[in-house]
């Protein structure tokens, strides 16, 4: 029966990609893959959860990559059923997350990178690697111009559980035609890095997410006490000409 299943999630893969080439019928296709993950899930039906979340990430890079149109199409249905779409302000870069489901109360999540390169667009599905690799879910992307570079600043969380989790800013750039995830332009004690990111225990909201303001150039996170809890104070981080360094 599992067999039989698994068969039938697959098949979906590969029946409607033929014909599916208008922007309706991409978006039905994903949004009709997307549902089989929430459908095993609300069966406590685990390994038909990760099959169905196998399927829906396989056609998201598929179409993202073939059509590059698709880096401007809005996707609304499939924001209505959770999927974060975030776009850079120049149209180039954009990222997919979604909840995998195959967790309890740790959440493990996904992404697509999808990026311009000329006329075509590439996709990189962001997965786990290794057991433990728990990817970011990205909910937000910034635009960031200086010295005649673009650099894409995207911010994430990570469910550990109701109260604990982490919450980060990730820097990216398009160069030489490649995506990088390893921009060292925030310069710490400890050296130069790609990312800031704090860990909590006494839960999450909007207002203690990270924040960057465009205007003035600033990474603002807030503090965390000795014993993990977020406060009502804040971190700032201020680009001074090359690298985004803590400011009083």
């Amino acid at each position: 029966m599992k067999l039989k299943t698994y068969l039938l999630i697959c098949s979906c893969l590969f029946s409607v990609v033929a014909f599916a080439q208008t922007p309706k019928a991409i978006e039905a296709d994903l949004l009709a893959s997307f549902k089989k993950i929430h459908y095993f899930r609300d069966k406590n039906d685990y390994e038909g959860v990760g099959k169905a979340d196998d399927v829906f990430a396989k056609k998201l890079k598929y179409y993202t990559e073939k059509y590059p149109t698709t880096i401007n199409q809005s996707f609304a249905l499939l924001k209505n059923e959770n999927l974060d779409i975030s776009t850079s302000d120049d149209g180039l870069f954009r990222i997919y997350s979604w909840d995998t489901w195959s967790g309890g109360t740790m959440h493990f999540f996904e992404s697509v990178f999808q990026y311009k390169l000329g006329p075509n667009t590439i996709s990189i599905l962001d997965t786990p690697k290794t057991e433990g690799d728990n990817r970011p879910n990205y909910i937000k992307l910034y635009t960031f111009k200086v010295n005649n570079k673009v650099y894409y600043l995207g911010v994430w969380i990570d469910i550990g559980s109701t109260l604990v989790g982490d919450n980060g800013i990730q820097v990216f750039a398009i160069e030489n035609g490649e995506l990088i995830n390893d921009v060292k332009l925030i310069k710490t004690r400890s050296g130069l890095h790609s990312q800031l990111d704090y860990g909590y225990n006494n839960g999450w909201n909007e207002s203690s997410e990270i924040y960057f303001d465009k205007k003035t150039k600033t990474i603002r996170l807030p503090l965390i006490s000795g014993s993990g809890r977020i406060t009502h104070k804040f971190i700032t981080y201020k680009f001074t000409g090359q690298y985004f360094e803590k400011v009083k």
